[in-house]
């Protein structure tokens, strides 16, 4: 395989492939921990265009990644993936993320270009932002106006110091803002300065929030990045576009461990029939059913991952080793965290991502390992050349998948906190539905669990695909998925409605 020499724009980054190479620039890092992911680093990058991308590595790796990609500066990042991004408050509205793991090489580049690449949002556009689809974190900048006292006030029992002020911009609007934590602390010198000294706030990666029914702008815990008087190119040229009337500063004073998983038993017979419009518009965590076609495949993302023949589980690229030059044969090992060892016990399962349509709207669907094979009626070892090689044209697509194009089915669909909370658009398929069939899967609140799905004994032996002739209350059974699939978020039942209507073999 030839040696990659050029860097990617951020944007072509898609999740089919591994071994991306890009030069970017770190604008800003933290430390994050969260219930879900653990202790993790998090980055926001920039690259030469202008393009900006959330990214995310274990803490581990933080000292490897500060020592060739400080803050402010440029580095090169080979072989690195992206994964779909969520959250309610992205930083940034590219819709993956990268993801630097062990194998990823990085160093330092030659580049320089001091630009911060900001994205300045209007007082306009904030204040008439929509706080509940709100996605993503902004940047802005102002005068201080009515900056208050830093104070100390109880959080959930914990001290936390508080500071409030106003900022004004070049028209004379104005916004409630609000700091906390270290934020706090960096206005605490200008407390005591003279009430005639100008200050001029620029807030990066910043949140809009609601408090008292005034929208107002805060941080967004440690994403955040604050510039006081900052002497940026952007800032400068920024400053003298601000009004010179008298609103100088003015003093005023203001008031993990995991649990264990308990089995449920789901009817899918009782769960109810959605359209996809009612998907978008879901409020609480729930299993459902959808009646819909299959309008194309996604292809941004890989059709199949390699996966531990026993778990299921999705295994990791072990550092230094060419998998590029491997096939089947050569029985390469791979790291599987569920095994807790180096395995060669692994093979192709399928990563299809479908959009499909009903007659209310579209929406992304995924179908991981035994659900994507009770659609595609092969095994995905039958589909795939062997190579542990990286697709070069993920268009070109097998045709026992490129046949689902317009074929329609009924999916058990799983609603879960990332789409109600975050507002993902992807929803995970756990079965293509048939008649009185009852799955047992596992549930856990532990940061990486999977729920476990087995299909009950079916006489005909099928799962539903509706005849394209049909209406939609009289689908047609025609093939049934027969093995686990462990690679699933945590869910709950759903409420309950009968289907009007079944015809089987």
């Amino acid at each position: 395989m030839s040696k990659i020499t050029t860097f990617v724009p951020l944007t072509k980054l898609r999740p089919f492939k591994d071994s991306w190479r890009v030069q970017v620039k770190c604008l800003h890092s933290w430390k994050q921990t969260t219930t879900y992911a653990g202790d993790t680093f998090e980055m926001i990058l920039a690259d030469e265009w202008g393009n900006k991308i959330h990214a995310t590595s274990k803490r581990s790796l933080m000292q490897r990644i500060q020592r060739f990609l400080p803050i402010d500066s440029w580095g090169v990042i080979e072989s690195v993936t992206v994964t779909a991004a969520g959250g309610q408050y992205r930083t940034t509205n590219y819709k993956y993320k990268m993801v630097i793991a062990d194998d990823a090489v990085l160093s330092r580049s030659n580049l320089v270009d001091d630009r911060i690449f900001l994205s300045l949002a209007t007082y306009e556009e904030i204040e008439n932002a929509d706080v509940k689809k709100q996605a993503f974190l902004i940047d802005v900048i102002g005068r201080i106006h009515d900056l208050g006292d830093v104070q100390t006030v109880q959080v959930a029992g914990e001290d936390r110091k508080r500071v409030q002020f106003r900022l004004v911009d070049a028209e004379g609007n104005n916004l409630p803002c609000c700091l906390w934590g270290t934020y706090a602390e960096q206005l605490e010198p200008f407390s005591d300065a003279d009430k005639d000294q100008t200050i001029i706030c620029l807030i990066r990666f910043a949140k809009i929030k609601e408090f008292r029914g005034e929208l107002q702008i805060t941080n967004a815990f440690d994403a955040t990045r604050l510039f006081l008087n900052a002497m940026i190119p952007e800032v400068t040229n920024l400053t003298q576009r601000l009004s010179n009337n008298d609103l100088s500063l003015a003093l005023v004073q203001k008031p993990s461990g995991k649990k264990e998983g308990k089995k449920m038993r789901i009817n899918w017979d009782d769960a109810e029939i959605k359209t996809i419009s009612e998907l978008a518009e879901a409020n609480q965590v729930e299993l459902c059913k959808i009646i819909c076609s299959i309008e194309s495949i996604d292809t941004d993302y890989l059709r199949f991952y390699i996966g531990c023949n026993r778990h299921q589980k999705r295994v990791q690229k072990i550092p230094k080793v060419d998998y590029g030059s491997m096939t089947r044969k050569d029985k390469p090992l791979f790291r599987c965290e569920q095994c807790r060892s180096n395995i060669s016990n692994v093979g192709p399962k399928f990563n299809l991502h479908l959009v499909v349509k009903d007659d209310t709207a579209t929406c992304n669907l995924m179908l991981l390992g035994s659900v994507g094979k009770s659609i595609v009626g092969v095994e995905a070892e039958e589909l795939w050349d062997g190579s542990y090689e990286e697709i070069e044209d993920p268009e070109i697509l097998p045709e026992p998948i490129l046949s689902l194009v317009g074929k329609s089915f009924c999916f058990g669909i799983s609603i879960n906190s990332d789409n109600v909370t975050n507002g993902s658009d992807t929803f995970v398929v756990l079965e293509v539905c048939s008649g009185d069939k009852v799955f047992t899967f596992e549930t856990a609140s532990s940061t990486n669990s999977d729920i476990v799905t087995a299909s009950s004994t079916m006489s005909s032996g099928s799962v539903m695909m509706l005849d394209q002739n049909s209406s939609d209350e009289c689908p047609t059974p025609i093939t049934k998925r027969k093995e686990d699939d462990s690679d699933l978020q945590d869910l709950t039942s759903s409420s309950k409605k009968q289907c009007i209507k079944m015809i089987k073999q």
